[in-house]
């Protein structure tokens, strides 16, 4: 549901109903026979069992119920490689495909990096359901946000404190003190930063909603 938000473009709805067509059904064949073997006396990860027990006809719809869901998964990949062929076809402009009710279809898709230009005002549960309904969407003048600025030393921290872990978990002392240091450096580094922040102003939203 939320792909084209995230992405940009809607999935493909043909191949989308095949693969839950499939899950479905082959959920029901694979595993409601293992529940009344369960109840015949089967244990989970059996390795033989007795022909004469008459289970092998249960577990034969098992097993075909496991082979619809390996074509189920196969109709979500081709879904995902035509969806992405055809992604220019299938381009959401609105931002809102699904007539949502939530705010984060208010916004454009996928949604800017600041994410709303104004700050919506909420006083319902369905605020954006509540706008379209009552015709007052976006009536106020922009204002300038102020956001922070990117920096790669968040991920950079991210990356030695895992080292680091891993180096104590093995006893990889060099390895541990230098994702250590790493890590301090880091820190005091964006300590230092002075321009942290960046402004967009009333006139940049202005141009950047207006192209959407």
């Amino acid at each position: 549901m939320r792909f084209p938000k995230i992405f940009g473009f809607k999935l493909n709805e043909k191949y989308g109903e095949y693969a839950a067509y499939c899950w479905n059904l082959g959920f029901l064949l694979a595993f409601i026979p293992l529940y009344i073997l369960g109840l015949m006396g089967a244990t989970r990860r059996l390795d033989h069992y007795d022909a004469a027990s008459g289970w092998r006809p249960l577990f034969i719809i098992a097993a075909v119920g496991v082979a619809v869901i390996f074509v189920g998964i196969a109709f979500q990949a081709l879904q995902i490689w035509v969806s992405i062929k055809q992604r220019k076809q299938n381009r959401d402009t609105t931002g809102d495909p699904w007539n949502g009710r939530t705010l984060e279809w208010s916004t454009a898709s996928p949604p800017p990096f600041y994410n709303f230009a104004r700050i919506p005002d909420v006083t319902t549960r369905d605020a954006f359901w509540t706008m379209k309904q009552s015709k007052q969407l976006e009536k106020e003048p922009y204002e300038d946000i102020h956001m922070p600025k990117n920096t790669p030393l968040g991920l950079f921290i991210g990356l030695l404190s895992f080292t680091f872990a891993f180096a104590i978990i093995w006893f990889i002392w060099w390895l541990a003190i230098a994702s250590l240091i790493g890590i301090v450096a880091a820190i005091i580094a964006r300590l230092f930063e002075t321009h942290t922040e960046v402004t967009i102003t009333a006139a940049q939203l202005e141009t950047m909603e207006a192209a959407r």
